[in-house]
């Protein structure tokens, strides 16, 4: 059996070498059957799933020499685990590690390049308006007519709130030194009228001197009665001692058939500083109260705002000051009751922002064009509000702001950056000055000392300012 096989193996080698025109090295012949059927056995194995098949293609046998065969195959073969590495194999585990390598290098260099390659960033800081909008909106019950600034509202309860406060008077009054005055009643006797001129100087019992402030024409006197006059005076001397009592001076004077008395005298004071209140001390405890009465009627009146609502602020109101000294007066401390009646407004509060938001879009097409953008929000305010009650509206002087800022489109944007390629800091800083919308520029350059003629490598950034 041995020999049939060898047989075959060296007519199936000949005619390969035929084939392919090359030269098989001669077969040893001592080792030829256990190495070539061994070789030829093991690689038919790997290939085939059914051994028999290899066979077929040798020679015809038969099933007793496959039989005494097989033991032959088992024990000169060695399992496939110990077979040497098959030349395919390892060329191609060689490609996959050059391929491996030659990716790494050129990953290496596409980074170097990325690293060390020029390039700019332009910062832009687009120029930015500002659009104003004043307009008297009327807030009505029903039947808002946007064409006709209004937009929907209704009133709310009014109420009415009060405070006071105490605080010290500040003020420094100072008085003078003060004669004290009264009146002296000259009586007549003679049948006749008698005149003392102003000036009469009389004294009293407690020897404290006054003098006539007008003439005393007297009356003539008859047998029942004595005329009389009645005059003004004052004492001689300033301070309280001149405040006599009446009666102190009494008796005869001047001439005869004349008589007189005094009536009590009030006023004579030293010189004194005393505390008093000012006009600011009533100010500023009116201030201080109408602060906090506004925001007690605020949060009285935002108890009736609805979600979709907002409330009129200022909120209409009237005031009423009451002080228990006024200005000027002598007194150590003063208290002020302020009371204030309102009637609070509210307005729905997306008909306002969306009318107000019309207006400042017409304003900013008819300014600024099609070029700007409005960035955040709307700023509104109520600067005056008037209630008409009997009507049931309100009209409120509104003012909006909005910011506009100028857009680049993406040609725009293109043509930024080849006006800039190639050009230093310098050049490009003025160039970019010079477009419009363009409000500060600045550039920083990596890797050179140029803008790179590459646009790609130009990165525009752009920053708002609100």
């Amino acid at each position: 059996m041995d020999e049939q096989v060898q047989q075959q193996i060296k007519e199936l080698l000949e005619h390969l070498d035929a084939q392919t025109n090359t030269t098989v090295p001669p077969i040893d012949e001592q080792q030829q059957g256990t190495e070539v059927i061994d070789v030829f056995i093991v690689r038919r194995q790997m290939e085939e799933p059914e051994p028999h098949m290899v066979e077929s293609t040798l020679a015809d046998t038969s099933d007793e020499q496959e039989t005494q065969a097989a033991p032959t195959e088992q024990e000169t073969a060695e399992p496939p685990a110990s077979l040497p590495l098959k030349p395919r194999r390892r060329m191609i585990s060689f490609f996959i590690g050059a391929l491996c390598l030659l990716l790494a290098v050129a990953l290496g260099g596409v980074t170097l390049l990325i690293t060390f390659a020029p390039s700019a960033t332009v910062t832009i800081t687009p120029t930015s308006k500002q659009i104003a909008a004043t307009s008297r909106v009327t807030i009505v019950s029903s039947n808002a007519n946007v064409a006709q600034q209004q937009i929907p509202g209704r009133l709310l309860e009014t109420i009415t709130l009060s405070q006071a406060k105490t605080v010290p008077a500040t003020g420094t009054g100072h008085q003078q030194a003060q004669a004290a005055q009264g009146f002296i009643t000259f009586y007549n006797a003679l049948p006749a009228p008698q005149t003392i001129p102003a000036g009469e100087l009389l004294k009293g019992a407690d020897g404290v001197e006054v003098v006539t402030l007008q003439d005393a024409v007297i009356p003539a006197g008859t047998l029942a009665t004595n005329g009389q006059v009645t005059v003004t005076a004052q004492a001689v001397n300033v301070g309280p001692q001149g405040n006599i009592a009446a009666g102190d001076i009494y008796g005869k004077c001047c001439r005869d058939d004349v008589f007189v008395s005094n009536g009590p005298f009030r006023g004579g004071q030293n010189a004194r500083s005393y505390q008093m209140v000012t006009q600011q001390d009533i100010n500023s405890v009116v201030l201080t109260l109408k602060t906090s009465l506004d925001q007690s009627v605020q949060a009285a009146l935002s108890q009736q705002v609805q979600p979709d609502e907002t409330l009129v602020t200022p909120v209409p109101c009237r005031s009423r000051v009451t002080p228990d000294h006024q200005a000027g007066s002598e007194a150590t401390q003063i208290s002020v009751t302020v009371s204030e009646t309102c009637t609070g407004q509210v307005y729905t509060t997306s008909a306002l922002h969306t009318l107000l938001m019309q207006m400042v879009i017409q304003q900013a097409a008819k300014r600024l064009g099609k070029s700007y953008d409005m960035v955040g929000d709307l700023q509104t305010s109520i600067t005056q509000a008037a209630i008409n009650i009997r009507q049931g509206t309100v009209t409120l002087q509104v003012k909006a702001i909005s910011t506009w800022v100028y857009r680049f489109s993406q040609a725009q944007q293109q043509q930024l950056k080849l006006i800039v390629r190639g050009k230093s800091k310098s050049e490009a800083t003025a160039l970019l000055l010079r477009m419009p919308g363009v409000q500060t520029v600045s550039l920083s350059i990596k890797n050179g000392t140029l803008i790179p003629t590459n646009v790609q490598q130009i990165h525009l950034v752009f920053v708002e300012t609100l």
